[in-house]
């Protein structure tokens, strides 16, 4: 498991900076750079969709992160292996507009 941030408050698992799910996802399959992954397991809370953790859930910050970015050194057989992530978006809509801002290519390129 990783230590998981996540910035994305307007995310229904958010809880102060922490993210209520057991295991996230981290997208971007064919990424060079931070800015083309994000976190699809993000969900937006809306006006009439309170915060998801209104049911008793407790937010930690040991998260199993499962990851398809190819080109991440930190992916091992499609799991996160950094002891720490990232997951950046403050003002986030849509998952599109998160980033695991923890993301290292292996080309080097970014």
């Amino acid at each position: 498991m990783s230590y998981l941030r996540c910035n994305a408050r307007n995310c229904t698992n958010n809880q102060n900076d922490l993210c209520i799910l057991e295991g996230i996802q981290v997208d971007g399959k064919s990424a060079d750079c931070k800015n083309e992954t994000c976190c699809s397991s993000f969900t937006q809370r809306g006006d009439n969709y309170s915060n998801v953790v209104a049911r008793n859930s407790s937010a930690r910050p040991e998260t199993d992160i499962g990851c398809d970015v190819c080109n991440c050194t930190y992916n091992k057989d499609c799991k996160c292996s950094a002891s720490s992530v990232d997951i950046s978006g403050s003002g986030a809509c849509s998952c599109r507009e998160t980033q695991c801002s923890t993301f290292d290519c292996k080309k080097g390129m970014c």
